[in-house]
């Protein structure tokens, strides 16, 4: 099978974790999903109302407004999310993580992120990721990240 546009914009892991998620939400493993099933698993996760990107995507499947495979469903993801490996797509990204648009990711902003993701961190964890990636990627600053960082951090293999 060859790989769509969509496939080569993200990572193998990205991929791999878009298959699981339309796996989970194709429930009557017909290898296509609608919006009743989507609907489903989505309260069913308790993900409806707490992830705007999540949202976003939803919309999007409603507006097709009919049941679409895999293909589709992954060309979906990647529109609205945005890719990784273009330095477009890591801007929309950044931008959409970037609320307050002054160019940097700080504590603020990465709390709201880790909500959005349903990540339980605490406080003091976010913070000490934030400290790890200052090392480990050499950052200027140790209270966030700016776009050329951001884009350093997401692509270190």
């Amino acid at each position: 099978q060859k790989p769509s546009g969509a496939r080569d914009k993200i990572s193998e892991q990205d991929y791999e974790e878009l298959k699981e998620t339309f796996d989970l939400f194709d429930d009557d493993g017909s290898g296509s999903i609608d919006p009743v099933e989507i609907e489903k698993v989505m309260e069913e996760l308790g993900l409806k109302k707490r992830n705007p990107i999540v949202g976003q995507i939803l919309e999007a499947l409603r507006g097709a407004n009919r049941a679409i495979g895999f293909e589709e469903f992954l060309t979906m993801c990647v529109e609205t999310v945005g890719d990784t490996k273009s330095p477009e797509g890591l801007s929309r990204i950044f931008g959409h993580y970037d609320k307050n648009a002054d160019g940097i990711i700080d504590l603020d902003e990465f709390k709201q992120v880790a909500r959005e993701l349903g990540e339980t961190m605490n406080e003091e964890e976010l913070i000490e990721l934030m400290h790890n990636a200052y090392i480990l990627n050499n950052t200027a600053s140790n209270e966030g990240f700016d776009m050329a960082e951001f884009s350093a951090i997401v692509n270190k293999k």
